[in-house]
This record gives structure tokens, sequence and C-alpha cells, in this order.
């Protein structure tokens, strides 16, 4: 009989154990950062197709992890940032007035201004590909 209310406490325990991780898991998709840094983040233009971002982040600051849809980048200025990827990796962004970049992925990352100056730049949020149209 002991055996058997032991066997079912166990049970219970690494069912609880299994539930919130499976919770906690779900719950860990990175944050729409626009609401985390509204200092950062200004949304110029919005539908259903685009979201239009003037970002910055100034020199010396850090963002935690957080995410965006494929985009493109437009930058403002001259910046050096660094990001901190999922994997534990690193990726260094050296960017100047003009440059453009293009995700075509979402990308999941921690930016950190390391240059001497203030980042800034237009993000274009894509939100879902077009349907191809036939003339």
């Amino acid at each position: 009989m002991r055996l058997n209310v032991l066997f079912a406490t166990l049970l219970a325990i690494a069912l609880t154990v299994l539930t919130a991780a499976s919770v906690r898991s779900e719950d860990q998709t990175p944050p729409d950062p626009v609401p985390m840094y509204p200092e950062n983040y200004t949304v110029l233009f919005e539908d259903e197709h685009v979201r239009v971002l003037d970002f910055r982040l100034r020199k010396g600051d850090t963002e935690v992890f957080h995410r965006h849809p494929p985009n493109v980048a437009v930058f403002l200025g001259d910046f050096k940032i660094r990001f901190k990827l999922p994997d534990g990796t690193t990726a260094l962004r050296d960017a100047h007035t003009g440059d453009v970049a293009y995700s075509n992925k979402p990308v999941i990352h921690s930016p950190e201004n390391i240059g001497d100056t203030d980042a800034h730049g237009i993000l274009i949020e894509l939100k879902q590909h077009p349907a191809a149209v036939n003339p």
C-alpha cells in the first residue's frame, strides 16, 4: 500500500514538472521590443503587411533578447553593434550611413551598442509575403 502511495506521489510530481516545463517553453517566445523599449522604437507606419520602425540604441546601451520578423533595415548613421544570438554566438554589425540590410528570416537577438555613436535607422518589418500577382 505504501508503495502505491509513493508511486502515485512520484507520478504526480513528474507530471507537474513536465507540465511546468511545457508551459515555460511555450512562454519563452522572445518579446516584441517596441513595448519593451518605447524610448528606442517609434512606429512610423503599420498595416497588415508591414510595420515601419524608427530605431535608436544609444552608445553603451543593451537590449534583452527580442524578436523581429523578416525585415529590411536602412541605417541613418555610422554605428557598431554586437548581437548576442540564442545559440551563444555573437555577430558584429559595423553600419554606415546609407547601408541597407535584409533578413529573410525572423531574427532573435540581444543588441549592445559597442561603438562611439548612437545607432539610428529605419526597420521595415515584413508581416507576410504578398501573393504573386500575374499581369
